[in-house]
């Protein structure tokens, strides 16, 4: 009797599948195939898989630029798939568009064959030729996943029809949304995953924690940071967190998010609501743009205008962190604007100013950028306040980099200098390849030398390079981490590189003022005294953005003006740089007095340059010599200001 052979079963499982791929990835490997794979591999780590774990899907397999994800819930699957766009859309926005990596994702539900860890079957090729149907930056659905998602989820796919795709007999139902409408999508429109449970001690733990933690403890861990071993973390860093906080730069991490809330026309003149309309678009577009703000869109907070504020309200309904309010007239040929930005979660006011100014042309783009930058400021610092209050044990990359930014640390002081490279540090520990960090870690270490701070400057400019040159490996067109590093080779000596990569960098980004200033730096030291003082004075009109002077823009047109024979203008750009300098702790102060007085020299004023030297000489400068002077290659560069300073009698030795 022969026995029945029986065929082991098969296992097989309902599932949500996700497929994605990049769009035009052979293009942009044969472009730069290193730097590609970098990025590629910086997005996957800081988006694209951490959207994945937060909305509980499974990596099945990678391959190249290919990802294949099981979901159990096809509402997971969607709703983390446009949270993966979204946080491209943000990553992309400063990225030429054909640098950019931008996927292509579809989605199917559908019976798949189980084979250890692997997926196959219909339901998998099915997701795959949805994602070769979808536009960069959109997700691509089927029939089948329409039905289960389109009642519990605030999202408007289209119907794009039934399409005969490759390999699969039938024609399949698609529905797409495009990266123009997930763009648009208001805040609040995607569920919120559940977090992991958290056992019961920790939440003990974490709601019994004493209230009294201020900033102070951020800067106290910074500090001890500093005075100890930096081969290795602190301990707070294994520290374990005592609550479950949002993965950072995730939509659910609302660090710096904010309602714009329709500024009032204050004129009572309707005439006039075009003013306050206006402030409030261009407030709340400036804000959008800078980085890591999740800002409610215009749209949404128009219906709030002539409401009664209620912070609890606007927290809970849009779960923002901050709302800032305001009104804006003209009076008799003035601009009056008052702002008022407010903390939800402590419903109090953290920064408030009134700006009453003449209405010149320039007075609303004015108000406007000191608006934006104060706000801010106000921001990091009630940010960094919060993290020491609420998880001073457990802070991560982003709640580091906030507190390196706080206005206590803005001074430029070199014990301020030292905390910031501190906390910016152990943000690196967590992340070595977090941008933010590498850059601003490159930029105080660069800084340490410019301002004479430095202990061992050719370490600390070998760090500053180290930073940008890895930022450079991951975003080839950073133009900052090439501003940077053009500044670290000029203080190395290496004006030809400086300038390249300067250039580089404005030509990037090209109405930034701070990096035309430091291309006409550089220019100077070249002794392209003319194209330099062109280079200052564009750099100055576009920094024009603020109420106060820039004395580092002013003091270059000083110097410029001196080295182009213009010596009456170099006394009053000098003048006007020295009321915004001071002469204590900086180079740029005594640059400032040193221009002054050799402009009054070789404009014939000689008994004017030697009393105002006899005054810098009495604030007991660091350049009290010539000799000094000529030891800083960008004072040596100027011919005409070692001139006018033996001129005037400054001692030589």
């Amino acid at each position: 009797m022969t026995q029945a052979t029986t065929s082991p079963r098969t296992e097989r499982r309902l599932a949500a599948i996700l497929a994605a791929d990049v769009a035009g990835y052979s293009r942009l490997m044969g472009i730069d195939d290193v730097g590609t794979h970098a990025a590629l591999q910086a997005h996957r780590r800081e988006r694209v898989d951490p959207a994945i774990a937060r909305h509980h899907g499974r990596i099945v397999h990678t391959a190249g630029d290919g990802l294949l994800v099981e979901f159990a819930s096809v509402v997971d699957a969607v709703t983390g798939a446009v949270a993966i766009q979204r946080a491209m859309l943000t990553a992309n926005a400063r990225i030429p568009e054909d640098h950019r990596i931008e996927f292509r994702i579809g989605i199917n539900i559908g019976d798949v064959i189980i084979d250890g860890g692997d997926i196959f079957g219909d339901g998998v090729n099915v997701a795959a030729r949805l994602e070769a149907l979808c536009e960069p930056g959109g997700v691509c659905i089927s029939r089948a996943a329409n039905e289960q998602v389109r009642d519990k989820l605030s999202l408007a796919f289209a119907d794009l029809g039934e399409q005969t795709v490759k390999n699969i007999a039938r024609a399949v139902g698609v529905f797409g949304l495009t990266a123009k409408d997930i763009a648009a999508l208001p805040e609040g429109a995607l569920p919120q995953p559940e977090p992991p449970e958290v056992p019961a001690r920790s939440r003990w733990i974490g709601t019994t924690m004493a209230g009294g933690v201020v900033l102070a403890a951020i800067l106290a861990v910074g500090s001890w940071w500093m005075l100890h071993d930096r081969a290795a973390p602190p301990a707070v860093v294994s520290a374990a967190p005592f609550v479950v906080r949002p993965e950072a730069y995730s939509p659910q991490d609302r660090r710096q998010s904010a309602i714009v809330l329709p500024f009032e026309n204050s004129s009572g003149d309707p005439a006039q609501d075009g003013i306050a309309a206006g402030f409030t678009r261009d407030v709340t577009d400036r804000l959008a743009r800078d980085r890591g703000n999740q800002i409610v869109p215009l749209q949404t907070a128009a219906a709030y205008l002539g409401k009664t504020m209620d912070l609890r309200a606007l927290g809970r309904d849009h779960d923002v962190h901050f709302a800032l309010s305001g009104n804006a007239r003209r009076q008799e040929g003035r601009l009056i604007v008052a702002v008022t930005l407010y903390e939800i979660a402590g419903e109090r006011p953290v920064w408030s100013h009134q700006y009453d100014r003449p209405d010149t042309p320039d007075a609303r783009r004015i108000v406007i950028a000191t608006v934006i930058s104060n706000i801010n400021q106000a921001v990091v610092d009630a940010e960094a306040e919060r993290a020491a209050r609420e998880h001073p044990n457990s802070l991560d990359k982003r709640d580091l980099m906030i507190a390196s930014a706080v206005t206590a640390l803005q001074q430029g002081s070199k014990a301020a200098t030292l905390t910031q490279i501190a906390l910016i540090e152990r943000a690196l520990v967590l992340d070595p390849d977090y941008i933010w960090a590498l850059s601003d870690d490159a930029r105080l270490h660069a800084n340490l030398v410019r301002d004479g701070f430095s202990s061992d400057p050719a370490a600390d400019l070998a760090q500053a390079r180290k930073a940008t040159d890895r930022i450079l490996f991951l975003r080839p067109d950073h133009s900052q981490a090439m501003r940077i590093k053009g500044n670290v080779l000029r203080f190395q000596g290496d004006l030809d590189g400086a300038y390249a990569l300067l250039r580089r960098s404005t030509d990037l980004d090209p109405t930034n003022g701070y990096k035309l200033r430091d291309l006409g730096t550089v220019l100077l030291m070249q002794g392209q005294y003319k194209e330099a003082l062109e280079t200052f004075l564009t750099a100055r009109q576009l920094m024009a953005d603020t109420d106060s002077v820039n004395p580092g823009v002013d003091a270059g047109i000083a110097f410029g003006m001196l080295a182009n024979d213009r010596f009456a203008e170099a006394i009053a750009e000098a003048r006007l740089a020295i009321k915004a300098s001071s002469i204590e702790g900086t180079q740029n102060g005594e640059f400032c007095w040193l221009t002054l007085i050799a402009a009054e020299a070789m404009n014939g004023q000689d008994a004017l340059a030697r009393a105002d030297l006899q005054k810098f000489l009495a604030m007991k400068p660091a350049l009290r010599r010539i000799v000094e002077v000529q030891k800083n290659p960008y004072l040596a560069s100027n011919p005409k200001l070692l001139e006018g300073l033996h001129r005037t009698g400054m001692p030589a030795e």
